[in-house]
């Protein structure tokens, strides 16, 4: 009768020699079954391997596969603002699936996006990283030559590009879904803040709004171009509100700079809806507003996701795509949006 040898002690990591020992098959035998390696085994061995390997709780040892791969099992994303609750949820779908497929996540934070050349070549000039989600503008001429000069497999999220692939979200029907909310409640002006020309995230939200209104014959929505920002929101609102003839409704282009427009409100005596309604975008927290915000949800965390996938993909020479996720934006409808103001007579 066959004995079982005894498990390694709970301080000591399993090797794939004590695997080989207890199953009693050949070291390469067992290193190929565990790294998925070309190899005819009958199904009763690969399975025992694979048991005994989840008994012993085996992990391999990431410096000695590093060496062996030539790669560092990190992958990197390059973000424009933590705080923005756009990135947080796409870091934290992207960081669950990197784990899924065995890697950490390194990010990297620019205050400023034009910024976004010398943070790049921190994180690739060293080989740290197998891969890169970008996630800031990259269209500039230093960006393009730092990663023509030193390329890396990188993914675009939340972006389009000319120089790599993208994984976005349909932003052009949160434009379309943000104006005819605006519109069902009755709204015939509208407006548009923290519209950003030379982000083509604002660019598409801007068409679907625009479009929306025209469709609906509505005159010309009025657009403040400002940062995507809390200050944004504020400067944009004061800036749209002292038009002659000012929206009753408005799209703002993210959550910040919808809490920013509330705040800009307030200090001019605006009530929020009875004066003027307020559509925000991705505002999963945006019900601890004052008032809590109508927002419309898009599917970041699958879009974080769905980068690490393409972009592990690159890093094993597959041929990655362009995607954009085919969920489409929902309505959260909540205390910002009203009936437009009756007209004094």
């Amino acid at each position: 009768m066959k004995t079982s040898t005894p498990a390694a002690p709970p301080s000591a990591r399993a090797t794939l020699k004590d695997i080989a020992r207890a199953v009693g098959v050949d070291v390469s035998t067992v290193s190929k079954v565990l790294n998925n390696g070309g190899i005819s085994v009958r199904a009763q061995t690969r399975q025992a391997i694979l048991d005994e390997a989840g008994r012993v709780n085996y992990r391999p040892h990431a410096l000695a596969r590093n060496l062996r791969t030539q790669r560092t099992g990190a992958l990197g994303i390059l973000l424009p603002d933590l705080t923005n609750p756009v990135y947080a949820e796409t870091v934290r779908g992207a960081m669950r699936q990197a784990e899924k497929a065995g890697y950490v996540m390194l990010i990297a934070e620019v205050a400023d996006e034009q910024r976004s050349t010398a943070a790049y070549l921190r994180l690739v000039s060293e080989r740290r990283i197998d891969g890169l989600i970008i996630a800031v503008t990259a269209e500039s001429r230093e960006m393009i030559e730092a990663i023509a000069n030193n390329p890396v497999p990188h993914v675009f999220v939340n972006r389009r590009s000319t120089i790599g692939r993208s994984v976005t979200v349909d932003d052009h029907a949160s434009g379309r879904l943000a104006a005819r909310t605006l519109i069902e409640a009755g709204h015939t002006r509208l407006g548009f803040i923290g519209s950003m020309p030379e982000l083509d995230t604002s660019r598409r939200r801007h068409i679907g709004f625009i479009e929306t209104c025209k469709a609906a014959g509505l005159g010309p929505a009025i657009v403040a171009n400002a940062p995507v920002s809390r200050r944004g929101g504020y400067d944009a609102l004061h800036h749209i509100m002292s038009e002659p003839a000012p929206p009753t409704g408005i799209f703002a282009f993210n959550m910040l700079v919808g809490i920013g427009a509330l705040a800009a409100a307030r200090v001019r005596g605006i009530q929020v809806p009875r004066d003027l309604s307020v559509v925000s975008l991705d505002g999963e927290d945006a019900i601890f507003t004052a008032p809590p915000l109508t927002a419309i949800v898009t599917p970041l965390s699958e879009m974080g996701a769905r980068a690490v996938v393409e972009l592990d993909a690159m890093v094993h020479g597959r041929e990655p795509q362009d995607v954009v996720i085919d969920i489409a934006p929902q309505l959260v409808m909540r205390e910002s949006v009203g009936p437009p103001p009756k007209i004094k007579s």
